[in-house]
């Protein structure tokens, strides 16, 4: 009765775990709908039709203060590596998801992506300082990062609570002081750059580091820690998900944004109406420039060209034959030019996507490429590490035989010489012992003669008488 009763909880509990296991991986190896974060991330920001991105996601913060993987968060470390933790709300996409890009007025802007990872990020080392900076759409892992992008701490103080209000014009001291830090993590099919290990953060800190675990939320939400765990919300896959077609809801076009916010001169940021304490942005400030998109707009502005070639057949098919007016000729001119319009904005979108596919896969090799010099690296590391370590064994081998030789070789000397004054000293012995023996019969034998010379007195006196 005791086993059928604990067969069934071992049998839950592998369940259990199993489920745990496979929700962690199935949640984190594929990718998951881009509509999630258009319906999602709309109410903490402004979803805007960049001509260059395409969708891209602007938060509701203040610009001049906010820094993606700086404001409003803290580093952790995990199986992962080094993993951001954040406490705004809609944290757990754009820190974990996609890449941030900043615009001509260095506003912060956030294109969505499906594959998750601790942080994207790069890192830099040197001189008592931590750096890191946002991953660029096609920016290589150390290379051509805009100088503004860094942020830079003492070493000694990378898992602070809440870092501090951060000034960039050191930026170029540091970054000439530095090298990249290329420590990776390879998990099936996604690699990711981890920054410093755990073993150098102690050294440098002098305390033991906390590897965190990461736990899966089903819930939207803030990442929060709890004990050794941290909680990040991780939606699941979609499987079957039409990304191509997925679009937000309500879009801001980038030239009626630029005309409400007022253009400015480059690299001067736009947020003077963004300093309210609710750091919400002005919905009324744009409202009149949003758009509803059904899927005919959407259809529309993917600019296919057979539906634009068709438009301009038909127009002209119906101009053939037909008296038309110098007004009507007009209109079938302009819609004739709206047509080709249409094709070429097709076509060049199409060369964009193009050139942005060839662009990630450029990086994606630069990637590979670099994965695999660091486990080239990490290889002849760890063969020459053996090697050393072998040659260290055979040597204090070597010394320990020499030295047991050693040992072994006195004490034969010194039982020689014990042997050697053992037979020196045992005649001298045997003639000890002798010698009294000689002594003995020599007075043994003068008292004998001495009788007998008595006895010889005795009987010749006798006879005189």
């Amino acid at each position: 009765m005791k086993h059928m009763i604990k067969l069934p909880a071992i049998v839950l509990g592998l369940m259990l775990l199993l489920t745990g296991m496979t929700q962690k991986v199935f949640a984190q190896d594929e990718d998951i709908s881009l509509q999630t974060f258009y319906d999602e991330l709309s109410p903490y920001g402004t979803w805007i039709q960049d001509p260059q991105y395409g969708y891209v996601w602007r938060p509701d913060v203040d610009q001049r203060e906010f820094r993606p993987y700086y404001t409003n968060g803290r580093w952790v470390m995990t199986e992962y590596g080094n993993t951001w933790v954040s406490e705004y709300d809609w944290g757990w996409a754009p820190f974990h998801y996609g890449r941030w890009v900043t615009d001509r007025y260095n506003q912060w802007m956030w294109i969505p992506d499906t594959t998750w990872g601790p942080a994207w990020v790069n890192w830099r080392s040197g001189g008592g300082q931590y750096g890191w900076a946002p991953l660029g759409p096609s920016i290589s892992v150390g290379f051509n990062v805009p100088s503004f992008w860094w942020v830079f701490v003492p070493q000694t103080r990378i898992y602070i609570d809440r870092f501090p209000r951060y000034r960039s014009y050191r930026n170029a001291r540091y970054i000439n002081n530095t090298v990249i830090i290329n420590n990776v993590y390879v998990n099936n099919r996604n690699t990711y750059y981890t920054g410093p290990r755990r073993e150098e953060i102690r050294r440098v800190t002098n305390r033991d580091v906390t590897v965190y675990n990461i736990n899966r939320n089903s819930r939207p939400g803030r990442n929060s820690i709890s004990n050794t765990t941290v909680n990040i919300y991780n939606p699941r896959p979609a499987r079957g998900a039409d990304n191509k077609n997925a679009a937000p809801r309500t879009v801001v076009q980038r030239d009626a944004l630029a005309r409400n916010d007022g253009r400015r001169d480059a690299g001067q940021p736009r947020n003077e109406n963004m300093n309210r304490p609710s750091g919400r942005f002005n919905e009324n400030r744009v409202s009149s420039e949003r758009v509803t998109l059904d899927r005919n707009t959407r259809d529309r502005n993917t600019g296919s060209e057979q539906k634009a070639l068709a438009t301009a057949r038909a127009q002209r098919e119906q101009g053939n034959g037909v008296q038309r007016s110098p007004v009507q000729r007009g209109e079938a001119q302009n819609q004739q030019r709206d047509a080709q319009n249409q094709v070429r904005e097709a076509q060049q979108r199409q060369q964009r996507d193009a050139q942005q596919r060839q662009q990630r896969e450029v990086q994606l090799t630069q990637q590979r490429e670099a994965q695999k010099q660091v486990e080239a690296r990490d290889q002849q590391r760890e063969a020459l590490q053996r090697t050393q370590r072998e040659s260290q064994r055979l040597q204090r081998e070597a010394q320990q035989n020499q030295q047991r030789e050693s040992q072994q070789r006195q004490q034969r000397e010194v039982q020689q010489r014990q042997v050697r004054q053992q037979q020196m000293s045992t005649p001298q012995r045997t003639e000890r012992v002798q010698a009294p023996q000689r002594s003995s019969e020599a007075r043994a034998m003068g008292s004998n003669g001495a009788e007998r010379s008595g006895a010889s007195r005795a009987s010749r006196g006798g006879g005189r008488g």
